[in-house]
């Protein structure tokens, strides 16, 4: 699969898992950059370009995009860890 195939494969799952559209952003400067600005009307999900790589990372990538947008704010990180935890 090429790289943008895999890219907006992500964006569509963060999409379907939160009912809402998103901006995703691949950082190709900080490969383990994750975060999402919500102040948007749009959300815009930022990803380093080691989800490229690395099939985990992009998983709790989407995770956290998708915690984060549904509860409206930033995930703290004890708590994105707890919530991994559950899953």
């Amino acid at each position: 699969m090429e790289d943008q195939q895999f890219v907006d494969r992500i964006q569509e799952k963060i999409e379907r898992l939160t009912g809402r559209s998103v901006e995703l952003r691949i950082d190709a400067e900080d490969s383990g950059q994750l975060g999402v600005e919500l102040r948007r009307e749009i959300p815009v999900v930022i990803m380093g370009n080691n989800v490229l790589e690395y099939a985990g990372f992009a998983r709790m990538c989407i995770e956290y995009a998708v915690a984060s947008i549904r509860q409206d704010r930033a995930i703290d990180p004890v708590e994105f860890h707890v919530l991994l935890a559950r899953n």
